[in-house]
Order: C-alpha cells, then sequence, then structure tokens
C-alpha cells in the first residue's frame, strides 16, 4: 500500500508539470536565431566586375534593411551611360546571406535617354575577415516603366567583393 501510495504522489507531481504545459497552446518555445544583420549591417569598400569593366563602389548595409550605394563610374564614359546613387533594400536568407534590390536613376545624354536601373544581387558575408561576396543582375528600364512590376531582360551579370570599413583602419 505504502508503494502504491509513492507511485500515485510521483504520477501526480508529473502530471502537474506536465499538464499545464500541453494545455497552453499559445505557448511559444523561443529558438536560437542569430541575426545576420549584426554581421552584415556595415559600409564596404567593394570592387565590382562585369561586362563593361570594373570599378569601385561605396555600399551601406543599414541595420534598417536599406541599401545606399555609390560608385567610382556613375559619371558619363564611353561604356556607362551617367547614373545617381543606388537606393534599395535587403534582407536576410540565412546567418551570412543575404538578398537585395536596389534602383538608380540613369541620366539623358545626347544619345540615350533617361532611365531607371534595377540590381538584384545575393551575397555572402564571411564572418572572421568580414568579407562580402556577391553575384547579380542588372536590368534597365525606361523611366515611364515600374522596375518593381514590369520585368525586363538582364542587361548585365556582375560580381563583387567587399571588405568593411572599420574605425580606424
Amino acid at each position: 500500500m505504502k508503494t502504491r501510495s509513492i507511485v500515485i504522489a510521483l504520477m501526480l507531481c508529473v502530471l502537474s508539470l506536465a499538464i499545464p504545459n500541453m494545455a497552453n497552446i499559445h505557448k511559444v518555445v523561443a529558438q536560437p536565431v542569430t541575426d545576420c544583420r549584426k554581421l552584415v549591417t556595415g559600409t564596404y569598400l567593394t570592387t565590382l566586375s562585369g561586362t563593361n569593366g570594373s570599378f569601385r563602389e561605396i555600399l551601406t548595409l543599414s541595420q534598417d534593411d536599406n541599401i545606399v550605394s555609390s560608385s567610382s563610374n556613375q559619371s558619363n564614359s564611353p561604356s556607362v551611360q551617367a547614373y545617381g546613387n543606388t537606393r534599395g533594400n535587403w534582407k536576410c536568407i540565412s546567418n551570412t546571406e543575404i538578398i537585395a534590390t536596389s534602383l538608380n536613376f540613369r541620366y539623358p545624354t545626347e544619345t540615350l535617354p533617361g532611365g531607371i536601373s534595377r540590381n538584384d544581387f545575393r551575397a555572402t558575408l564571411e564572418p572572421t575577415t568580414g568579407t562580402l561576396q556577391a553575384t547579380g543582375t542588372l536590368k534597365l528600364y525606361e523611366l515611364d516603366a515600374n522596375p518593381l512590376k514590369d520585368d525586363a531582360p538582364v542587361a548585365e551579370t556582375f560580381t563583387f567583393t567587399g571588405q568593411r570599413i572599420k574605425t580606424g583602419q
């Protein structure tokens, strides 16, 4: 009888701990998530390579998922129509990988109309070195088109490598 009482007491203890957790359907179990924004956020000095050669760019990925960049070939050159600073948005797709979409305006020339350029890229960060590596595409749109909805053929594919700029470097 004494053994039976002990077994029943143990079962009641186990059930008293288990039932509230099973009955609470709204309970959230926290999963450890590494926020890639903490790793990726920053400003990078990059080198881009594509059909029109190589050039440098300063690329900022902000903590609120915005992109701002300016490039060394933004002014009119024989192979590139002049264009403005690039702005856009990025998001994490893994702990060290992002995808991004950015836009800029191409300025009209005597022979070329103005327009909008769309850049889409996928980048991976090497956390120990602060190096960003990416591949992407460039699409060109007329000024009255909607580059967020309309499709356009890929005008160029590109790659870039960037090094995070640190204070005092």
